[in-house]
Formats: C-alpha cells, structure tokens, sequence
C-alpha cells in the first residue's frame, strides 16, 4: 500500500514577509520593535540585535524624531492608523526621506496587539518637491522685484510728466496770448500758432500718458474737460495682430487716449473690418495668420480711396522681423512699430498717421 503524500511545504508568515522587497515592520502595543524585514534592515544595514526593541528608532534623523515619536505615540493611543514622512539614515550614511505607514494589529477577540507598517523610499520625490519649492519662491521674488521696479519706474514716469505738464501748458498760453497780439497774417502769427498747436498736443500726450499710468497703478483716468479731450479722440484705429494679450494691450493703450479700437486675428478679418469700421489708421502685425502684413497692405493699397486704399497705416514688428518690417514699409506702410510697443511710441505715431499736421 502506497504511503500518503506529503503536501507541499508552507512557508511561515515570516519568510513570506521577507521575500518581499518592502522594509515591513511591526512593534507591540508599547511601541517596542518585535519584527524588521529583511529589506529593512539592508536599507538601514543594522542587524536585528541593533534594532529592535528600542533600537529601531535610532536610524530617524535627529530633526524628525520628535516629529516620529509624537505621531507614533498618538496613534497608538488612539489605534488608529498613521502616516509620516521622516528621514531613516541608509546603511552608507546617508539620510533618506522614506513614507512610513502603520495600522493597528487585533486579536479576534479585540485586544489590541500593536501596530504593523511599512516604509517606502521617496526621496527623490521630496527632492524634486524641494527643487519645485525653491524655484518657485525664486520666481516669486523676482516677479515681487519686477513688480516693484516697474512701480518704481511708473512713478518717476509720471513725477517726469507732471513737471512737464505745466511748462508745456505755459508755452500754449503765452503762444496764444503772442498770437493775440501779432498781426493776423504776419509770419511770426503762423509760427506762434504753430508753436501753441505743437504745445496743445504735447500737453494731451502728457495727460494720456498719466492716465496710463493711474490705469496700472489700479486707479481711474483723470476726468479732462471737453476742450483737453483725448489726444486720439474719436479717431478711429484698426489693430489686425494675432496675438490676444499684445491686441489688448494696444488697444487699452489707445482707448485711454481716446481711441476708438476694432481689434481683428487675421488678415482677412481686417479687410472685412475695414468695410464696416472705416478706420482712420491701420496697425499689422507683419506676421499675420491667413496671410502676412506685406500681403494685407498690398491688397489695401490696390482699393479705391473710398474703400480705404489711402488710410495711414503702420507696421507692428519684433526684433526677428525688423528686416520684414522694412520690406513691409517698402510695400506700403506709413509707418514702422517695434514690438513690445512703447505707449509714447504708439500715441505719437498714431497721432502724426491720423493729424499729419500735428
């Protein structure tokens, strides 16, 4: 008769844990260690005579035991389960950040038996999270920095402007009051008047100017009596650029001044506007999507006058594209416009493209 088989050998609980490659753990209900795995003790490189019992607690770094300790203890207190990150020293010495979870162990019957957990390496998450925190806090500084020199400049801007503001209203006045004297068709009638009109758009430049800057410091356009109106006011300006923040920007620009702004993306979209909106003056980006600025002032230049052929036009253009921009002026434009668009820039030259005589 045949002798029984033998089943196949389990393997206890124990070798099962450390056949895994996890740094498993487990301590009794007075926080005592009673079982390391074997991945733990190779990544912490202590023999188990070394680490348990009150042993496994020497590899926390100093910094953090006090954290470890007091989320170990309440946990324990509470038999409920915990979650840290600590730093555990490696067996080379150096200190690594591991995530160290623990849940609480019963009997069938309740008693609470202590506590089993596991830790996993993470260090190289914490490192690139301290990475990210430390170029974020970079960057806020230097948008702080940015933002504050900006403020700095804006204010001496507008300090520059007031002290222009009244010399240049001084001028005007006393051009008039010279012309009021002189002999209506003389030669130095013509030149005082042209003296207070040149003087008159200087001070509606400066007052727009100071406006833009009471916009970007939060606060509101001074309100200007009917006879100091804006220095493009109701004049009329197309801005074909495909770039939204930069058509934005140019158009609350030119808003400020007194403008009246139709903004297009594309080409095509400015020839379409310019039936509808008749502009005064036309501002293109060189670069344009359905077809570039050299190409939309070309076609412009080919309509009837009654169909906008003769408005002023200027070119928008980057540093990349000074060259186009060139070429762009050759092929029609009035006028050249560098990118990022200075606010004096943009008013003067749309005020000399809409009043040629200003």
């Amino acid at each position: 008769m045949d002798e029984p088989r033998a089943g196949p050998a389990r393997a206890s609980p124990r070798l099962m844990e450390d056949a895994v490659p996890a740094m498993v753990w487990s301590a009794r209900p007075d926080m005592s260690c009673d079982y390391l795995s074997r991945a733990w003790l190779e990544f912490t490189g202590c023999t188990p005579e070394q680490a348990l019992g009150d042993g496994w607690s020497r590899g926390v770094h100093p910094e953090d035991l006090a954290r470890w300790l007091d989320a170990c203890v309440r946990a324990f207190d509470a038999r409920e389960p915990f979650h840290i990150e600590y730093r555990l020293r490696r067996h080379d010495g150096e200190y690594r950040w591991v995530q160290d979870r623990g849940v609480p162990r019963f009997s069938p019957d309740g008693v609470f038996l202590g506590f089993v957990g596991s830790c996993v390496d993470v260090h190289e998450r914490k490192r690139c999270e301290h990475e990210l925190a430390r170029a974020l806090e970079r960057e806020r500084k230097l948008r702080i920095a940015t933002e504050e020199a900006s403020r700095i400049k804006d204010g001496f801007l507008a300090s520059v402007l007031q002290d222009l503001q009244a010399p240049v209203q001084a001028i005007a006045t006393w051009a008039r009051h010279l012309r009021a004297q002189a002999w209506p068709t003389s030669e130095a009638a013509d030149a005082l008047e042209a003296i207070e009109r040149n003087a008159r758009a200087q001070d509606r430049i400066i007052a727009d100017l100071l406006d833009l800057s009471r916009v970007a410091a939060g606060g509101a356009p001074a309100g200007r009596p009917a006879a100091n109106e804006g220095l493009l006011a109701n004049v009329r300006v197309l801005v074909a650029e495909p770039d939204a923040a930069a058509r934005e920007t140019i158009a609350k620009v030119l808003a400020v001044a007194g403008a009246k702004v139709h903004a297009a993306a594309s080409g095509q979209d400015a020839l379409r506007a310019i039936d509808a909106f008749h502009p005064d003056v036309v501002l293109s980006q060189v670069d344009l999507r359905g077809g570039d600025g050299e190409a939309l002032i070309r076609q412009l230049r080919a309509r009837p006058a009654e169909r906008g052929g003769c408005v002023p036009a200027a070119a928008l253009t980057t540093p990349s594209e000074r060259a186009g921009g060139l070429r762009a002026v050759a092929a029609g434009y009035d006028a050249q416009l560098a990118k990022p668009v200075e606010p004096v820039a943009l008013l003067a030259t749309v005020a000399r493209l809409a009043h040629p005589s200003v």
